[in-house]
């Protein structure tokens, strides 16, 4: 893995606010959907996509890193089955995550519906994922929180649109978050999408 001294956008992005225009932020959104739109054409589940987990190369380029919980999926196979219980990110998750552990190439468009949350928001901690979901469903611990939050989400609960961002982008992130996989954009049509603001 190379270095890169700016760190992730988790770190980047509330240090340098005033210079990271919205265009820049769906350039960065772009530069994200390629690098997970080429993961899932060579078969892999990233399964940890969050702003702390892309990298800033420069004020022009990130890329995604940690591939820690990355994945291949079986070529017989639409997706990758957790067969151990640790840790999880369980706020980026999509539902199937949640409730069977499977991990689709759709379940990576969820998690980047999140993950373009945190971008639109400066990654600010009080309006991060986790502060927002723990809102809607109230303090809890444990697999208590995985119970509600499923519930939520089965309820039609979103994360709600950021301050200042536009609702078309909005539009976009909300398509990131259908209940069922195969309802879900791809990245592809994100990219399209993205790139038709920019201009």
């Amino acid at each position: 893995m190379e270095f890169l001294p700016s760190g992730s956008l988790k770190e980047y992005l509330p240090r340098n606010k005033s210079k990271i225009s919205l265009k820049q932020q769906l350039k960065y959104a772009v530069q994200i959907c390629k690098g997970m739109d080429y993961l899932g054409s060579c078969q892999y589940v990233h399964r940890d996509l969050a702003a702390r987990n892309v990298l800033v190369e420069n004020e022009h380029r990130v890329k995604i890193g940690d591939f820690g919980l990355t994945k291949a999926i079986e070529t017989d196979k639409e997706y990758y089955t957790v067969k151990d219980d640790r840790d999880s990110p369980v706020f980026w998750y999509a539902p199937e995550c949640l409730v069977q552990c499977k991990f689709y190439i759709a379940s990576d468009v969820w998690s980047f519906g999140v993950t373009l949350h945190e971008l639109l928001t400066y990654c600010d901690s009080e309006s991060s994922p986790m502060a927002m979901f723990l809102k809607m469903i109230g303090p809890t611990q444990g697999q208590m929180t995985v119970t509600r939050l499923v519930r939520a989400l089965k309820d039609g609960k979103r994360l709600q649109c950021p301050p200042n961002c536009p609702e078309e982008v909005y539009q976009l992130m909300k398509k990131c978050w259908e209940y069922q996989p195969n309802h879900r954009t791809s990245f592809q049509s994100l990219i399209r999408g993205f790139e038709a603001l920019i201009k």
